[in-house]
């Protein structure tokens, strides 16, 4: 990590965050907001090399000693929280605030990041409000979180607001080429899935998640033995429940493309360019408002998942109503009935 460097895409925020450390302005605390994989830790982690190097004030050299020490997490100074068992709980605050009191061991600067603030608890919040009311020296906190509007408004008020941007399509494309030696097709379909972010982008780019990407594509574009396809697709999911949002993403978008595309919409909207032929056909057999109701389905099945539905029966359910869009109107009882049943 390069420092801001790192950062393409977010240059006005890089901007911002190098005049506040060249001015002496630097606030006491950062709401950093974004989708899952925009960017945030990055964003977070490259601001504190900033701080911590003097090597390139301002900025950050990447090679210093405390440029290191912050990528490899291990900076005395700088302390990271994330949740534990998806929560963030009291505790872990207590030991920021520990932290804090004290002198910084090296130079004059303490940071402290906490990952997915919308996952403190109660009493974790409330006792980060008053470190955020008592702001003590050269100390940064910096927040980040995915769902905003889910932290205590008095929390917010407190901090000032850096919001992730999303990257155009073509730029995270050209990237995953040059980076990744993606072919353009590929690069195109992965740049489009990560919808803007970058650090997204470089997950799906893993030759796991390719291989993933290509094998669910060609169960989805396929015409014969749909159904039992659909259950194998559905058996291996519940085999690895680690690819479970990934996989139910990229259905997302197939069924965004074939909307699109059944509404009249150009071709160069869709997502899966390399797909184009098949996504069409199968646009021409089920009116937009099918379309519309599977994608509605799959966000049902997400919510169920979330709420500890049986996975391989919700499932089971989901993918194999894939064969034909138009049994979709039955899913969502199956759904209840999975959830009532556990996993």
């Amino acid at each position: 990590m390069q420092g801001f460097d790192s950062l393409m895409g977010q240059e006005t925020v890089v901007q911002r965050l190098q005049r506040a450390i060249i001015s002496g302005r630097v606030a006491h605390a950062y709401l950093i907001t974004g989708a899952s994989g925009s960017g945030k830790k990055t964003l977070a982690m490259a601001f504190a090399q900033a701080l911590f190097c003097t090597d390139q004030p301002g900025s950050a050299c990447g090679t210093c000693s405390d440029c290191r020490r912050v990528e490899a997490g291990n900076h005395p100074d700088m302390i990271i929280i994330e949740p534990d068992a998806g929560r963030i709980k009291i505790d872990q605050v207590r030991r920021l605030k520990e932290r804090f009191a004290l002198q910084a061991y090296e130079g004059s600067w303490k940071v402290g990041i906490v990952v997915g603030a919308e996952t403190m608890t109660v009493e974790a919040a409330n006792s980060l409000l008053k470190l955020l009311e008592e702001p003590s020296g050269q100390a940064v906190i910096m927040l980040l979180s995915t769902s905003p509007s889910m932290l205590l408004p008095t929390i917010v008020s407190r901090c000032q607001r850096i919001a992730m941007k999303r990257i155009p399509r073509q730029v995270i494309a050209s990237f995953l080429e040059r980076e990744y030696g993606l072919s353009p097709q590929t690069a195109a379909v992965v740049a489009g899935l990560a919808d803007g972010r970058l650090g997204q982008a470089k997950e799906f780019a893993k030759g796991e998640n390719l291989v993933r990407i290509e094998q669910l594509l060609s169960a989805l574009a396929g015409r014969e033995g749909r159904g039992l396809e659909a259950l194998r697709l559905a058996a291996q999911l519940d085999a690895e429940p680690e690819a479970l949002e990934f996989t139910l993403q990229i259905l997302t978008t197939w069924l965004r493309d074939m909307l699109l595309l059944a509404s009249g919409c150009p071709r160069d909207m869709i997502v899966h360019q390399d797909r184009y032929d098949e996504l069409l056909e199968q646009s021409r057999l089920y009116s937009p408002s099918a379309i519309m109701q599977a994608i509605w389905q799959v966000e049902d099945a997400v919510r169920a998942l979330k709420g500890n539905a049986n996975r391989r029966l919700t499932l089971d359910a989901l993918f194999y109503q894939l064969a034909d869009l138009n049994s979709f109107s039955r899913a969502s009882e199956v759904y209840k009935y999975g959830k009532s049943s556990g996993s």
